[in-house]
């Protein structure tokens, strides 16, 4: 199936959460007054981007970074021999420059979309990525609502930057610009905007996240405050990406209960909620059935709500079923079954 439009109809974020909640395998292609980019997909994830000048873009910036010397990056990318030091590194920036153009198609809220189930990647300079496109609808978003603030600390691109005496960031674009502006001038931000060949916006909000880290120096620019609710919410993305799901709900609630109007918050609560059910899935399919073991120590200790699972689970329902009939949220019905699962009670009928 392929389908196409544009969108100020459809705007960018719903039509990505579509895509994520129908765990859906192909190819997104966007398309905006200053740039295009490419998904694939594969249930959902995002597995691969690819734009027009990736390889050079992403080549440049570790060449200038002094990195790894920018013709041999652009080999191994034609060749799809990036050894394991080299991947980390393109991954990351890949990955930038696909969250920086996500926030760029929907802060324009105009171009076009297409879709379709067809994943080739034909000729197109593609990277492989490992992100989950909640991630970056979320990350997209959230840069979007703090670019005023980004804007406030970077009104012009004459303002000097300077790096400061701390340890290297690990994301490997911040560690080229603290490289490049830690010198006794230091470096005017157009000059670094120039040097790296990266669109501003991109630029602007990584020289942000350094001066808000203490890593990077604005001459005649407060630094930003840190927001408690961005620095708590990048903390729960950090635990999702590691797949500890109760220790980012558990951000999520205490956020929820400081600002239950924050959309960030429930922008992050969604997200959460879907990862923690995919993953959850991918252990136990839908389609699968469950044998019951009924060991009698172990059933007189079940919670009603525990035996009503048992029970459908007994007469043949599927994972699906079983959660839908149970009238429990998704996640909560899920959590159950793998603790029965876990406990003994239930594992997964195996043909023979």
């Amino acid at each position: 199936m392929a389908f196409h439009g544009d969108c100020s109809s459809y705007p960018v974020p719903e039509l990505l959460q579509w895509l994520d909640a129908s765990r859906k395998t192909g190819a997104l292609h966007l398309t905006w007054e200053s740039g295009e980019r490419k998904l694939f997909l594969l249930g959902g994830q995002v597995v691969a981007t690819a734009a027009q000048g990736l390889y050079e873009r992403i080549a440049r910036v570790l060449d200038v970074g002094k990195e790894f010397n920018g013709s041999m990056v652009v080999a191994a990318l034609k060749a799809g021999q990036l050894d394991a030091s080299m991947n980390s590194v393109v991954r990351q920036l890949a990955e930038e420059d696909l969250i920086g153009a996500l926030t760029d198609v929907t802060a324009t809220a105009g171009g076009r979309f297409h879709w379709t189930e067809d994943p080739d990647r034909g000729e197109d300079e593609w990277v492989s990525l490992e992100l989950p496109l909640r991630h970056a609808v979320f990350e997209s978003l959230k840069r979007l609502d703090e670019s005023s603030e980004v804007e406030r600390l970077l009104p012009d691109d004459t303002r000097i930057l300077r790096g400061t005496q701390v340890p290297a960031p690990s994301h490997a674009l911040h560690r080229v610009i603290v490289r490049l502006v830690t010198t006794d001038a230091g470096l005017p931000l157009g000059r670094l905007w120039l040097s790296l060949g990266l669109p501003r916006t991109i630029v602007g909000r990584a020289v942000f996240d350094l001066v808000r880290a203490g890593k990077v120096t604005v001459e005649g620019a407060v630094a930003p405050q840190i927001d408690p609710v961005a620095d708590m919410l990048e903390q729960g993305a950090i635990l999702l990406r590691e797949r500890q799901f109760d220790a980012a709900a558990l951000v999520f609630m205490t956020l929820l209960k400081s600002d239950p109007q924050d959309r960030r918050v429930r922008d992050f609560a969604r997200m959460v909620e879907r990862e923690h059910v995919a993953s959850l899935y991918r252990e136990l399919p839908p389609v699968a059935r469950l044998d019951v073991h009924e060991q009698p120590e172990l059933m007189q200790v079940l919670r009603p709500d525990e035996r009503q699972l048992v029970s459908q689970a007994k007469a043949g329902l599927d994972v699906s079923a079983i959660v839908l009939a149970s009238g429990q949220k998704e996640v909560d019905a899920l959590k159950l079954l793998h603790k029965l699962v876990r406990q003994g009670v239930l594992s997964v009928f195996e043909t023979r």
